[in-house]
């Protein structure tokens, strides 16, 4: 059977990588990156594109590979000894060994019989134009006579554009030997008529790197003429790919470790626990405090044995912590075990029971839930031993993390503690020297200025006293005026109490005597009714006897 330990990783594989090796490594990277042989920009260019390019966002070419000043190394400088553009197109020339030109100082490796398969995917993959660095420009979008991103425009179709068919045309006229050549110099197509138009690269493997490391000026023109010029190669017979591209790259370990179940809680097997056999054919081994007091060391939280019709089968097992610490409590003595040579491999192969002087010799492994199987063969209900299958990363990785993390905040907080208590110690000594002094220094104006505060005091307290007295006086001042104004007042109140009895009185006998006349009129009234009534009533009689006679 297979060491179960083995796929574990080292203790030390599931800790933080400390920050001074990260750092490490990107330096490195800057480093490795600074050193790649790549097609080196005019100094003009550069002076030219922030003028251009002065509208730019700060961050439009910041962020390669990781690296915000990554691309300026990359870019390629010419020297002073440039050669012009005969009749403003891109041709190439064949001058050999000229040291007016540094791209491609280094021998170019021969790449004609390295053929690239007969597959799209593979350009549109290697050159993709969706970089999230690259800024288009108005260049991209006005200069040129057709969109880069219609699919359906064909090779030769592009390769006839106003900007690249001068270039294609001179190199169908070269043969591969003579296009992959460092002897030969090109101007970039895509830089016509701006910056970088007069910059020579040495071979297509240095223009072929600028192209696909502009970034501002062009920078969509620039990955078309890429793959133009990838396809070109390919469909000649060859595969152009820049020399620095693979700089850098690395394919490294799985950022974690494979996940992969264990026994929970701990446990580790230990063989060989049976000790004799009696009569009746059973036998017997150790005990359970017998086997925690022999691996005491180990914190050790339980022990049990496997019986069967024979008895003690001879296998027993440790139960330790469910906690990551008892996990690699566990592991511990299973690497003791394996030091020792009394591992499971031991066991299963050349297991040696008994050691010189006749002594048992005991075996130990982290237990797998097949041991525990074969443990519990025999057992029945509630006698078994009980445990689960849980996830490494869960269970201990996780929580090796966590108690990490917390010794690392613990250690900081320990030395933060540490320099607040020296620094509070050395204030509380400054505090008392200055204390000290203080006092020995103002004692003396103390004094002095306890008998001024007194002689003063004296003073405001006789002053006070007489401002008492003269506040006093003028409340009294106050109450006085306020009572003669009181009596004042109570008078009117009175006055007006008499005229308003008098008037009442006044109303009472202007009441009855028109009360009196309203009488009087209404009898008059009535006696003048009465006699109206009487004189009719006559009339009406006299009038009444005339008409009956």
């Amino acid at each position: 059977m297979a060491d179960a330990i083995d796929p574990f990783p080292d203790l030390g594989s599931v800790y933080k990588v400390s920050g001074h090796r990260q750092v490490n490594r990107d330096v490195a990277d800057i480093k490795l990156a600074s050193s790649v042989d790549g097609d080196k920009e005019n100094t003009r260019e550069s002076k030219n594109r922030v003028a251009a390019n002065s509208w730019l966002h700060k961050d439009s070419t910041s962020n390669v590979w990781g690296h915000p000043n990554l691309i300026q190394k990359l870019k390629m400088q010419t020297t002073s000894n440039i050669r012009p553009i005969v009749d403003g197109t891109c041709l190439s020339s064949s001058r050999h060994g000229s040291a007016s030109t540094q791209q491609g100082a280094g021998t170019c490796p021969d790449q004609a019989g390295f053929t690239l398969p007969n597959s799209s995917e593979n350009r549109v993959d290697e050159y993709d134009n969706n970089d999230p660095d690259v800024v288009y420009d108005n260049d991209d979008l006005d200069d040129y006579d057709f969109n880069f991103d219609e699919d359906e425009k064909s090779h030769e179709a592009r390769k006839k554009s106003k900007w690249f068919n001068a270039f294609f045309e001179h190199l169908e006229k070269l043969t591969v030997e003579e296009i992959i050549s460092p002897a030969q110099q090109w101007h970039c197509p895509a830089c016509q008529g701006g910056p970088g138009a007069i910059d020579w690269y040495r071979g297509v493997q240095p223009l072929m790197t600028h192209s696909m490391t502009k970034m501002t000026r062009r920078a969509k023109m620039h990955r078309v003429f890429t793959e133009l010029l990838v396809e070109e190669m390919r469909r000649r017979g060859t595969f152009i790919k820049p020399a620095n591209d693979a700089v850098g790259k690395w394919e490294g370990l799985n950022v974690r470790v494979a996940d992969h179940e264990i026994v929970w809680p701990p446990m580790v097997i230990i063989m060989n626990t049976k000790y004799e056999q009696d009569e009746t054919g059973k036998w017997s081994g150790m005990g359970n405090q017998e086997l925690l007091n022999y691996f005491s060391s180990y914190a050790a939280t339980k022990a049990r044995h496997s019986y069967g019709p024979q008895g003690h089968r001879g296998m027993s097992v440790l139960i330790f912590e469910s906690s990551a610490a008892g996990y690699l409590e566990a592991v511990v003595l299973h690497k003791h075990f394996k030091e020792q040579g009394r591992d499971r491999d031991a066991w299963d192969h050349s297991r040696v029971p008994f050691c010189p002087g006749g002594k048992r010799q005991l075996y130990g492994y982290i237990a797998i839930k097949e041991d525990l199987d074969v443990f519990n063969r025999h057992s029945q209900g509630n006698s078994k031993l009980k445990f689960e299958l849980r996830s490494y990363q869960e269970m201990v990785e996780s929580q090796i993390k966590k108690i990490n993390d917390n010794s690392q905040q613990l250690t900081r907080l320990k030395k933060k503690v540490a320099q607040e208590q020296q620094h509070s110690q050395v204030l509380a000594e400054s505090l008392g020297r200055l204390s000290e002094k203080l006092h020995q220094t103002i004692e003396p104006k103390n004094r002095i200025v306890r008998q001024r505060a007194i002689l003063q005091q004296e003073q405001n307290k006789e002053e006070l006293i007489a401002k008492e007295q003269y506040f006093k006086e003028r409340i009294n001042t106050i109450y006085q005026s306020i009572d003669s104004k009181e009596d004042n007042f109570e008078k009117l109140q009175r006055a007006a109490r008499e005229f308003n009895a008098e008037r009442e009185k006044l109303m009472k006998s202007r009441q009855d005597r028109r009360l009196t006349i309203t009488l009087r009129y209404w009898e008059d009234l009535v006696k003048l009714e009465e006699g109206f009534e009487k004189e009719l009533t006559l009339l009406m009689e006299k009038y009444t006897s005339r008409k009956l006679h």
